[in-house]
């Protein structure tokens, strides 16, 4: 996989990069800061969490951070950015558990999004065996962001948990 950092970079195989989508400059310049973030799981519990996305490659990706305060224990980091050959963005990264200090590799892919919201869903990688989940970020405004993580059971979404966030 070749991820674009600009429209003119080559994809696999010398076939032409699909052009940086604007929509997708737009996004990542619009979640970029750092996010205080309150929630809870589906079957009940609290959860908070911070946020981080900082720009790179001149807005062309995003390094992003997922740190769960205590007693949460889930942290993610990731970068997404635009797969020259396809157009999607991909988040590549790793995410685990801070108490028992574990880790994983984690990829999800959004086929599509706009300048508001991008859902990514977990894409096959080899290890570990994770059941079908996806995390969805939307903007609520300027300084408000939705995070919602959900999990495949037989075939149907289900919450497993969700964070709003304010802007620090």
């Amino acid at each position: 996989m070749v991820l674009s950092a600009n429209s003119g970079a080559a994809a696999q195989n010398g076939a032409p990069a699909a052009p940086f989508p604007d929509s997708a400059m737009a996004l990542f310049k619009a979640l970029a800061g750092h996010w205080s973030c309150n929630g809870g799981f589906a079957r009940g519990g609290s959860l908070a969490a911070d946020l981080t996305f900082t720009p790179a490659m001149d807005g062309h990706a995003l390094s992003f951070e997922h740190v769960d305060r205590v007693p949460g224990s889930y942290w993610q980091s990731s970068t997404w950015a635009v797969e020259a050959k396809t157009g999607r963005i991909v988040s590549a990264g790793a995410a685990g558990s801070t108490k028992d200090h574990t880790g994983a590799p984690t990829l999800f892919v959004a086929k599509a999004w706009s300048p508001t919201s991008v859902t990514l869903e977990a894409d096959t990688i080899k290890a570990p065996p994770f059941a079908p989940n996806r995390f969805t970020y939307s903007l609520l405004s300027a300084n408000g962001l939705k995070m919602t993580w959900e999990v495949s059971r037989n075939g149907t979404w289900a919450l497993g948990d969700s964070l709003v966030c304010a802007r620090r």
